[in-house]
């Protein structure tokens, strides 16, 4: 029986009302274009639509950024910084 992947589980939620759902969509579709297919056997992403101008981001159930917090909407190079860590995606099975 293959060993289960441990997923990454990323959640945006974003203002609907704001207009905010092309902004999280695009920032979905820039980190599979990085990624490609090992990102997608990883990595769960998951789009909430709220209200009251928010956009946050969550990986692993914890909070990396935060509109409100920030003043500013995140860029893709910052939510890589937190993301690529938990993926460590190798290239090949190291050799022990």
């Amino acid at each position: 029986m293959p060993s289960a992947i441990e997923m990454v589980d990323l959640e945006i939620t974003y203002c609907q009302p704001c207009g905010h759902q092309p902004r999280a969509v695009e920032l979905v579709n820039q980190l599979l274009a990085e990624y490609g297919m090992p990102l997608n056997k990883k990595l769960t992403v998951a789009l909430k639509p709220a209200d009251s101008g928010i956009f946050d981001i969550v990986l692993d159930g914890q909070l990396i950024f935060s509109r409100k917090q920030e003043g500013r909407f995140p860029t893709i190079d910052e939510i890589k910084k937190q993301i690529e860590p938990k993926l460590s995606i190798p290239l090949e099975i190291p050799s022990k």
